[in-house]
């Protein structure tokens, strides 16, 4: 596992401890504001288009 693997499974884990674990809240998050907002679950966001 590299450095953007560690980043990206930490970034995932702080939006689903915003949102109580729940993956559909967290791809329809509204906190745009947050500086993590485009970087969360983006495999689990694409694969549900």
């Amino acid at each position: 596992m590299d450095e953007k693997d560690d980043m990206k499974k930490s970034i995932e884990k702080h939006c689903l401890e915003c949102w109580d674990d729940d993956e559909q809240k967290v791809i329809d998050c509204q906190y745009k504001d947050c500086p993590l907002w485009k970087y969360r679950l983006e495999e689990l966001k694409n694969s549900k288009k």
